[in-house]
């Protein structure tokens, strides 16, 4: 159950006649002065002050900053504080402006504590129905978290717990005991389970059996004092209402004011205050002290008919011109919402043809772009196949040089061969006339010409290898096993020279050449089909 509002009902007893017997008690029970402003200057309502500045200031900084969320949990934290405050009017107008701002951003969990929030108003105000709509409301919420993982089970306790409560003054004690074993199956510490304990005793206690109730009451006493004392106020409330069912007056009498001292102690759940008192003089009257019984009922009904009071008939009025004040405007809001959606429905056929417009011209520009990749790589193309073309002209051209320069060379040796012959022929003569005399004279000239001879050659191949560059390096690369000779010979086979020509430059036999054209083709590794002229000019113009 909610605390109860300490200056509402306080300051209700500061305005009772002074001689009134039950105040005069009450007074002393106590220790109150009547005549001070105990209730103004009280620490603990100094600090509520204090809290309510402080979650005020917090609630506009979060506005500020644009921290819708925080701002939603401070409307909720002053609106629990306006209740306790009894300032009911600015509690439901901050429950409800949370709710609206928590389904605005879809935070559940607001919407959750909001709900609650309203159904405790709504339990005040004993609207039964609203209240219960509300709890349900924010349990089905909290589960739907839990099913997510965004809640801890422990949270559903605040759930249930009201809910037996609820049920349990509706008289539907066994729905009321299926919440408490909800709550039960998650208990967190020994606290909460004194609680449920309490409301179980309570319940069993209501359904006819008082003495079991008791005894399960009295067996949690020490506990609560110890853990709990600001709970007393209830635990004697429910201990007294069990006394008065098994008709033992004067403790039930002693414990209600036990209750009483406890709500004024603790400055807690001082909303029961009221409730105790005509139950007390309900217990008075059964007692035979009527005039007590009497200051005390007076006493409630004041309490209940002040201005801050849930059961003032002002509050129910003013209740209902909140609910009236709050369907108008959830209609205003839902008008506006329609508008947003119509003003969100027209953004959406701009933004649908912004993005038309977009797609047209992205579609326009990858084409462009896809016409210019087109074209620049056929540009590309035509001028590579126009390299490609210009480099091999100017290989063939290369060639055809080479192959002119090799028929150059080629006429040039065969001179040269026809020059060694007729020089032959002269050291022929020589030699016949080396007997006579004049003999050593004409064997120097004989050996000049030999090393002429060498020198010839050895200017050919300069020459050859100058136009057939790396045509050695090639053949030994595919034939290692070749000689100087080997190589010589397939130099003049790279330039067509026939066998007897071969022979003449050589200075050999025909038969000489043909057997070395023979031996060539062997470590060459050529069939008898294949053509040895043809594999020299391929694999050394390759």
């Amino acid at each position: 159950m909610p605390n109860c509002y300490r200056l509402s009902l306080l300051f209700s007893l500061l305005f009772l006649p002074k001689e009134s017997p039950a105040q005069q008690d009450l007074l002393k029970l106590h220790t109150i002065d009547p005549e001070t402003s105990y209730f103004e200057d009280s620490l603990l309502a100094k600090q509520s002050d204090e809290q309510l500045q402080a979650l005020r200031l917090s609630h506009r900084q979060k506005l500020e900053k644009g921290d819708t969320l925080g701002a939603i949990r401070d409307l909720n934290a002053l609106s629990s504080l306006y209740t306790n405050r009894v300032d009911y009017a600015k509690s439901y107008d901050g429950y409800w402006q949370a709710l609206l701002l928590a389904d605005k951003i879809g935070d559940e969990g607001s919407k959750a504590d909001s709900y609650k929030g309203l159904a405790i108003l709504y339990s005040l105000f004993e609207r039964r129905e609203e209240a219960l709509n509300y709890y349900l409301q924010s349990l089905s919420v909290s589960k739907d978290l839990l099913a997510k993982g965004e809640l801890d089970s422990l949270a559903l306790r605040e759930n249930y717990y009201p809910l037996a409560v609820h049920f349990k003054y509706q008289g539907d004690f066994d729905q009321a005991k299926a919440y408490l074993d909800s709550c039960e199956s998650i208990q967190a510490h020994k606290t909460n389970s004194l609680f449920t304990q309490a409301e179980r005793a309570h319940i069993l206690g209501l359904e006819g059996d008082p003495k079991k109730a008791g005894e399960r009451l009295i067996l949690i006493e020490s506990p609560i004092k110890k853990f709990q004392p600001d709970y007393l106020v209830i635990f004697y409330n429910y201990l007294a209402d069990i006394y008065f069912i098994s008709e033992d007056l004067n403790k039930s009498e002693e414990t209600y004011l036990l209750a009483v001292r406890a709500a004024f102690q603790h400055q807690s759940h001082l909303n029961f205050v009221p409730d105790i008192y005509e139950k007390l003089a309900l217990v008075l009257e059964q007692s035979g002290k009527p005039a007590d019984a009497n200051h005390y009922l007076k006493l409630a009904n004041n309490i209940n008919r002040s201005l801050y009071s849930s059961r003032s008939p002002n509050n129910h009025y003013l209740l209902e011109i909140k609910d009236e004040f709050r369907q108008q405007q959830q209609k205003a809001q839902q008008l506006a919402r329609e508008q947003e959606l119509t003003n969100l429905q027209q953004r959406n056929e701009i933004s649908q043809l912004q993005n038309t417009l977009l797609i047209i011209g992205l579609g326009f520009l990858l084409s462009l772009g896809f016409f210019l990749f087109k074209y620049w790589r056929a540009k590309h193309r035509a001028e590579r196949i126009q390299a490609e073309q210009q480099r091999r002209m100017e290989l063939d051209k290369a060639k055809e040089i080479v192959a002119v320069k090799n028929q150059e060379l080629t006429g040039t040796t065969l001179k040269m061969v026809a020059k060694d012959e007729l020089i032959d022929q002269i050291k022929g003569q020589l030699k016949s006339m080396q007997a006579e005399p004049h003999g050593k004279e004409l064997g120097k000239l004989i050996k000049t010409i030999d090393i002429n001879k060498d020198q010839s050659w050895l200017d050919f191949e300069n020459r050859f290898l100058a136009l057939n560059e790396g045509f050695y390096e090639r053949i030994q690369q595919l034939h290692p096993e070749l000689k100087a000779y080997d190589l010589k010979v397939c130099a003049l086979i790279k330039l067509d020279f026939s066998g007897k020509e071969m022979a003449r430059l050589l200075g050999i036999s025909p038969e000489s050449a043909n057997t070395s054209r023979y031996r060539l083709r062997k470590k060459l590794g050529l069939k008898k089909e294949d053509n040895l002229g043809e594999y020299i000019m391929k694999i050394t113009s390759s």
